[in-house]
Formats: structure tokens, sequence, C-alpha cells
């Protein structure tokens, strides 16, 4: 009889039941021989296992057979201490699940026509149930477990605890509590199985794991510094994508300090660097593999510094950015200092910048240096121009004395208007200003009314006065 079934997953289970079943058919036709059984209508019936828990869900496999041949389609009923009902397949096996609420025996009786009913007798014992407080602990470090045993939901006092697996073995016995706490430091990775025995109790089990030590992941704020130079860095810890705080942090190298993690996985070390080469950040804790990142110490690095804008006219104040650069970063904190045709000084902000006014006293050139330490410093020139000279023209350039006329200033600057230029008349009792229009114009009603010279002065900021007279 061929009572395998079809799931791969249970084979091993019903090659076993194979096995019993039949020795047991074996021994009932055997039995049957010897005592010269002849009544081909009665039917048999087993169960395996033989007994079930009490509060916790058994199954268990019910065959029914005639004279070493299955019998299916043979209905069957449990009661007592557990229920249930079910038909035998072709191959005359049924499985149940049987759920026994209280001790005692369950009654099963096996019905098909045309065959004597079969009855057997289960019994229904206490089964233990065992939890643990985690199902999972780290190899390689010693953990706490609690271990608990009820059954029917009360605690379980005296229930004999054996523990084994991944390179550990050890025993214990519950409290009145039903508990009792283990140290467990497995060695390797694997499933720790722990098993509660009593007498007149079901054997129960659980099954916790032993997993691989987590690896710690460490980043850093800097991936370089330079030599020379004190810098603040910090270390993240991090492992399987968290924080990990209390890691202790220490650097080896071309650097040296340490610090613990806070409840962020952050440690913020201090340290100058006295050397070039390669700095090791490297992070452990008990129950993890440690771990490391690496940070370059390099050597002193170049400043490069650019003016906006690169001239300026003496004795025009005028504001010019100065920003300060080392490769394709900015730097800030740089001193920027202004020499030769003007003077002053400032300091980088975070974008490498600083705005300085510039207020050259004469034509010439001024240098602008950039310092930090750490860096080489480096500078740029900017070119202070002379102001240039305004020129004013007169039409008509000859008024009469007593009569009003409409003179016509021009002002202009190497041959191109100037707008805005201040146009003020003085002497031959007159005194007028004007201001020049976009064509550099300036028009004035005068009466000369007295002699001596009339003269003509055009002002702007930024440029050199123009003079002139006018005749009368």
């Amino acid at each position: 009889m061929d009572i395998r079934g079809y799931d791969d997953d249970r084979k091993t289970k019903y090659i076993v039941l194979i096995v019993l079943v039949g020795g047991i058919i074996a021994g009932f036709g055997l039995d049957r021989f010897v005592n010269g059984w002849t009544d081909t209508s009665r039917m048999y019936i087993i169960g395996i296992p033989g007994n079930v828990a009490v509060g916790k869900i058994s199954n268990v496999t019910f065959i029914t057979f005639n004279n070493g041949e299955a019998i299916g389609n043979a209905n069957i009923t449990l009661d007592g201490a557990g229920s249930g009902r079910g038909t035998t397949d072709t191959n005359g096996r049924l499985e149940l699940s049987i759920n026994a609420t209280t001790n005692g025996t369950i009654n099963v009786t096996a019905e098909k026509t045309g065959y004597k009913n079969a009855t057997l007798t289960l019994m229904a014992t206490p089964g233990l149930i065992i939890s643990a407080t985690s199902g999972s602990i780290t190899s390689g470090t010693a953990s706490f477990v609690t271990f608990s045993v009820t059954s029917v939901g009360k605690p379980v006092e005296g229930a004999a605890l054996g523990i084994s697996g991944a390179g550990i073995a050890m025993d214990g016995v519950t409290n009145s509590n039903g508990q009792i706490i283990l140290q467990l430091n497995p060695p390797n990775t694997g499933a720790i199985n722990a098993i509660a025995k009593k007498t007149g109790y079901a054997d129960g089990s659980t099954t916790i794991t032993s997993a691989s030590q987590q690896t710690l992941g460490v980043s850093s704020s800097h991936s370089s510094v330079t030599v020379n130079v004190p810098v603040f860095v910090t270390l993240t810890v991090t492992a399987g994508g968290s924080a990990v705080n209390d890691a202790v942090v220490t650097l080896s190298g071309a650097a040296s300090g340490g610090a613990i993690t806070n409840q962020d996985g952050k440690a913020i070390i201090s340290f100058t660097p006295g050397s070039t080469g390669t700095i090791t950040a490297s992070a452990s804790k008990a129950g993890y593999a440690g771990g490391s990142v690496a940070i370059t110490s390099t050597g002193t690095q170049s400043l490069s510094l650019a003016a906006s804008p690169a001239s300026v006219t003496a004795g025009i104040p005028t504001y010019v950015m100065f920003t300060v650069t080392s490769g394709s970063n900015v730097v800030s904190e740089s001193t920027v200092t202004l020499t030769g045709a003007a003077s002053g000084s400032g300091i980088t902000n975070q974008n490498g910048q600083v705005i300085l006014q510039v207020n050259s006293t004469g034509s010439g050139t001024i240098t602008a240096s950039a310092t930090k330490n750490g860096f080489s410093g480096t500078s740029t020139t900017l070119t202070a121009t002379g102001q240039p000279t305004l020129g004013v023209s007169a039409s008509p350039s000859n008024i009469t004395n007593g009569i009003a006329a409409y003179v016509t200033f021009t002002v202009t600057s190497g041959g191109s208007a100037v707008s805005g230029a201040t146009v003020s008349v003085s002497g031959g009792g007159i005194t007028a200003d004007g201001i020049t229009n976009s064509n550099g114009q300036a028009t004035l009603q005068l009466n000369a009314a007295a002699a001596g010279t009339i003269s003509v002065t055009a002002r702007k900021t930024g440029y050199v006065d123009g003079i002139t007279t006018l005749a009368h």
C-alpha cells in the first residue's frame, strides 16, 4: 500500500509512515493467520501518533485497512477529549488536526458499509509549550534568554529544559513561574533547539536562531584633511542601516584620537594631521564585527584668488568681491589683504567670498593677497586708473553786457558726451549753474552786468574738472 501522498515536504514523514504501517499491517496479518481468522468484513484502524497534547493542535494520521489492503472512503469520527471527523482517501489515509481541550481519552470510530466498525482510543495528555524572550541572538556574543514553559495556559514548574545547537549544549529546570534564564553564547550560527520535558506531559519545543554578527559601517564628514591644519571630523557608525551608539571610534595612521558615538551614531573628533598619508578611523562594539573608513592626509594645498571687478578708478570708492578657492572647493576663513595703491583686509565667508571697499588714492596697481593656515598663499592684481578730464565749450562764446543771451555749454571726456555734469558760471556779475543732459549739454540764460572774467567750470565725480572762460 502506498501512503506517501503528493506533498514533497512531507515525503520523509510519509516514508516513515509506510514503514510503521507496513509493520503494523503485517503484524495484524500474522496474528490473523495464527488465529485462523476468516472474518473478511472486519475493518482495522490505527493512529499515528497514539497520543496528543492538551492545549495545542496535534496532527494525527489514521489508516483503515483489512487483510493487508487499504480501505478507502471510510468515515472516521472522534469524540471525548477531542473531536473531529473525516473520510479516508483511496489509500485508506486521513490526517486530522486535533485540539484536545482536556485530559483523557479520545474515542475514534471508523465506519464503512460492508465492514464492521473499527475503534481506537487516543490518549490526550497535557502538552508543554515553550517560548523564548528573543527569537534570535548573535553568535559570539553572550546573551541572557528567558525560557517560559506553560501547559493549558499555566506555568509549569520543574520542567527539564535542554538546549542544543550552534555549538552549545546546556540544560536547566524551570522555577515556580515556569521560567529559567540562561546565558547563551553560541560560537556558531544556525538553529538552537530548546526541548522541555516533564513526566505526565507531552514534550514541548521551540527554536531560536544564532545569527552572524552585524558589521559596523563607518562614514566620515571629510574624505581628506591637510597636514598641520586642525580639523573637526564627524564619524558616523551604523549597522544594517541603523545608528549604533556607544561604539568606540579610534584614529590611527597619520593622526590619532578617539571618541564614543552618541545615540545618533555620531562621534566628533578634533585632530591635527602630523604627516601625509592615510588616517584610518576604526569602529568597534561588542557583538558587532568592526568597521573602518580611510581619510587622506594631504600636503599643503594652493589657494586661488579672483576679483570682480578687476579695475577701479582712483579716488572713487568701489566695492570689489574677492573669491578664494582651492581646486574646485571654496575656502572659508581665508584672509584677503590689499596693498599698493589701496589698503584694506577681510575674511572670506562660507562661500569663500569677501567684499571690500577699494578706494585708491591714485592710479597704479593694487595687490590682493589670500592666506590661510595649511594652504600656500596666492595673490592677484587690480588696476587703479587715473580720473579722466572733462572738457567744456560754450556756444556762443562771447556775450554783450546788459543783453540777456542763451548760452549752451557742452561737456565731454575723451570725445564722448558726459551727462550729469555740473556747469557753474561765475564772474562779470553772473552766478549760474546747470546740469548736462544725455547729450552732455546744459543751456543757461546769462546777462553780464560788469567787467571782469567770466569763468566756466564743469564738474563730475570721477573726473578732473573742465575749465573755460566766456568773453564779453
